[in-house]
């Protein structure tokens, strides 16, 4: 039996050496056997075959999965297809080997929803070349989903049908239903990743909810890797949406919201030079809003916008590429991107169009990683959009805002975390106001307790991933955490409740999924907020995630 590091065993011919072979159980082990593996010993041998296996979603030699129900949804699950597989790859037989191309390619591979985890190994080198194998192993892709969520004194409840890996190609098609405290609905999605040609993928969504519906289409062909020459697509998104706003559980105002988003765009780049990527897109967009007043009052509906404009866009990353495991799942290999990498866009909306104004339009994104050592990993960022009106001299729609993360790894089990962001808008509509409370900012506080112009926030979290695999599902983690942050409006700015800075402290558990692949880790948290006050209870019991079975 083979170990977890590549011991090599020579072979019947003394020109060729035998490495990992299709059913080595260090194939299961992909965090140990990749991190054992070094590529550059073997840079510029030619390629000579490519295998691939498939890992079933239980592991039937693992003891703790080979029981009657695990092997029964072994049997009952469609593997991924090979030539799905090959629809992914980037590196082809007959090529000089490239280490860099080879980690790339599992980066690509572990992007796919159908797959926890994926790696490739040599199996045989010789003189004349070297043989790989893509290994992959795949997650329990159709089930029936159910989510349950309470946080912030509101509840949450959905329903569907999910198939990731439609008969084993790739193909997505999802039936839901959801219920909360402000719409209810159900609707369907489907993705096809390789329509025609290669990477042309489309997408269709339809969703009706009680409070609006949506449908959406798109048809593109992005930059798949590092090296593409060329990206175009077209997208389609209509919406209609009874908006109601709310701050601390009060409706200060309602509408309706009819939009139509359209976009054609083409792009071109000279691919991977040097570790660097430019990528230049040129396109034309349609942005439609309409506003009318609600039946019921308070109803304050925004001005109508509607913004048409050609426009220019560039791209410029960094390839650098740190994978490691235990940052925000369990047992997993994760991909950080690592360095600089950043976006503009700039367009001109012109009324002679159709627009409703004449304006600049900006979108502009910069982010930088930077790792110190084994121990520390921090990432910032800085973001602004919006545009500038050149009759009024002003700008309009504007939000912008600056992050900073901070993972700092005392061991392989346990992570200090830390968050801060500062986001601001001008001249925004009442839907794209910012609001505080809930899941993603004071957990410890109702939805939308907060709402203005001006937001901060600061999250510290202790992470502690353990080895417990329950039931052989799951990974189990916990951490510990204070949030604290305030949102507010500038033009009004008081000390009074509303708007004052706001803490809270929880615990919780984390479950990280080892056989289905879920939006994000399962959340049980208990938090207690430290300021009291109208709708504020003592503590939050948060779930979140999904239970899929």
């Amino acid at each position: 039996m083979l170990g977890l590091a590549p011991a090599l065993v020579r072979a019947d011919t003394s020109s060729c050496e035998t490495l990992y072979q299709p059913g080595d159980p260090a194939l299961f082990k992909f965090v140990e056997t990749r991190k054992a593996l070094d590529y550059q010993q073997y840079a510029g041998r030619p390629i000579r075959n490519i295998d691939y296996q498939v890992l079933p979603v239980f592991n039937e030699n693992n003891p703790n999965e080979d029981n009657w129900v695990y092997r029964s949804l072994n049997v009952l699950h469609i593997d991924t297809r090979h030539s799905t597989l090959k629809q992914q790859m980037i590196v082809q037989s007959g090529e000089a080997l490239d280490p860099s191309r080879i980690r790339e390619n599992e980066r690509l591979l572990r992007r796919r929803e159908y797959l926890i985890d994926a790696m490739i190994v040599p199996t045989q080198v010789c003189d004349d070349g070297i043989d790989l194998l893509v290994v992959v192993r795949d997650v329990w892709t159709f089930y029936p989903r159910t989510s349950a969520s309470r946080s912030g004194g509101e509840n949450s409840v959905g329903a569907g049908v999910t198939e990731l890996n439609l008969l084993g190609t790739g193909q997505n098609l999802s039936l839901r239903y959801s219920k909360d405290d402000e719409r209810s609905g159900y609707g369907v999605s489907y993705r096809v990743p390789e329509l025609f040609l290669p990477h042309l993928a489309l997408g269709l969504d339809y969703y009706d909810n009680s409070d609006g519906q949506l449908v959406s289409g798109s048809l593109a062909k992005p930059f798949f890797e590092l090296d593409s020459r060329w990206a175009a697509g077209m997208y389609y998104t209509q919406t209609q949406l009874d908006q109601t706003v709310d701050r601390n559980d009060k409706v200060i105002n309602r509408y309706q919201q009819e939009s139509l988003f359209q976009e054609v765009f083409g792009g071109w780049s000279t691919g991977r030079r040097d570790g660097v990527v430019h990528r230049w897109k040129v396109g034309y967009t349609e942005d439609r809003n309409e506003f009318s007043a609600a039946d019921r009052d308070p109803s304050m509906p925004p001005s109508d916008v509607t913004l048409r404009y050609p426009w220019a866009s560039w791209q410029f990353l960094e390839d650098r590429y740190w994978t490691t495991s235990n940052i925000s799942r369990s047992h997993r290999q994760e991909d950080i991107l690592l360095g600089l990498q950043s976006n503009l866009k700039l367009g001109y909306s012109d009324t002679g169009l159709g627009a409703s104004r004449n304006a600049v339009v900006y979108n502009a994104f910069a982010s930088h990683t930077a790792s110190a050592g084994d121990h520390h990993l921090l990432r910032s960022s800085v973001d602004v959009s919006g545009h500038y009106d050149t009759d009024d001299h002003t700008a309009q729609e504007t939000l912008y805002g600056i992050a900073f993360r901070y993972y700092n790894f005392i061991d392989n089990r346990n992570r200090w975390y830390a968050r801060v962001h500062f986001r601001g808008t001008h001249n925004a509509r009442d839907d794209q106001l910012l609001s505080g409370g809930g899941n993603e900012t004071l957990r410890g506080y109702p939805t939308d307790i907060q709402r203005g112009n001006r937001q901060w926030l600061l999250t510290v979290e202790r992470r502690h991933f353990t080895n417990i695999h329950l039931f052989n599902l799951a990974w189990l983690g916990g951490a510990a955490y204070v949030d604290t942050g305030r949102t507010w409006d500038s033009k009004t700015d008081s000390p009074d409740a509303d708007n004052r800075v706001l803490t809270n402290v929880g615990l919780g558990l984390r479950f990280s999924p080892s056989k289905f692949r879920v939006d994000r880790v399962g959340h049980v948290d208990i938090a207690w907020p430290m300021n009291e006050g109208d709708n504020i209870e003592n503590y939050q019991i948060i779930l979140r995630g999904s239970v899929d079975f």
